[in-house]
């Protein structure tokens, strides 16, 4: 994340997944995402969303 003149920059919830190395590739972190897999606050985003911080992030892994 980047600085802004108003605080941290958002980024975007695919990238943040494979940054963080929750996935291999972005793609797989989309592919979650898209499926249901990744809830924010207890709802279903899409992969662009944007992350900031304070978000609760609900990842699942596996079958």
């Amino acid at each position: 994340m980047t600085e802004t003149q108003h605080g941290p920059a958002a980024i975007r919830l695919d990238v943040w997944l494979w940054a963080a190395r929750f996935f291999r590739t972005r793609s797989l972190a989309k592919h979650a995402v898209e499926t249901g897999k990744v809830e924010i606050g207890g709802q279903r985003p899409k992969s662009s969303r944007a992350v900031r911080i304070g978000d609760a992030l609900r990842v699942q892994r596996g079958e």
